[in-house]
């Protein structure tokens, strides 16, 4: 884990929700350095479940408050950045719906993570409900 171009990124969870007509990232993160140990992977401790529900009860996420208390966690498409330590590289983990280029450089952005030694992959876990194509 010594790619200095990837330890200022992050790793961490992440939605996209179609929100008063507009699509939102929704997104909890750490750098690595804070992550937990999971096999090979540094990742982000806190699980889609418990973040959604920690924002339900919020008091300073107030987006985030109002989207989590108005759908449930699994129906918006979701992901995760991981960090690969043997492949010294980051790990993106998503919904279909977010394998689009213009969507993935946007989850890319918001964690500061180059596409450079970029493994990316959909996950049959991550399966939404809602489209975010829909207007």
């Amino acid at each position: 884990m010594n790619d200095p171009d990837y330890l200022a990124g992050q790793i961490g969870i992440f939605w996209f929700v179609r929100w008063k007509a507009d699509l939102r990232l929704l997104a909890a993160s750490c750098p690595v350095s804070d992550g937990e140990p999971y096999g090979d992977m540094m990742t982000y401790g806190t699980g889609h479940y418990t973040t959604w529900d920690r924002w339900r009860r919020s008091r300073t996420a107030r987006l985030e408050r109002v989207i989590a208390n108005a759908f449930e966690y699994e129906e918006w498409p979701r992901g995760r950045v991981s960090f690969d330590m043997i492949r010294n590289g980051p790990l993106l983990l998503c919904d279909s719906q977010i394998m689009k280029s213009d969507l993935i450089e946007i989850v890319l952005s918001r964690f500061n993570v180059s596409s450079h030694k970029l493994t990316l992959d959909k996950d049959a876990h991550y399966k939404s409900t809602e489209d975010i194509e829909a207007v």
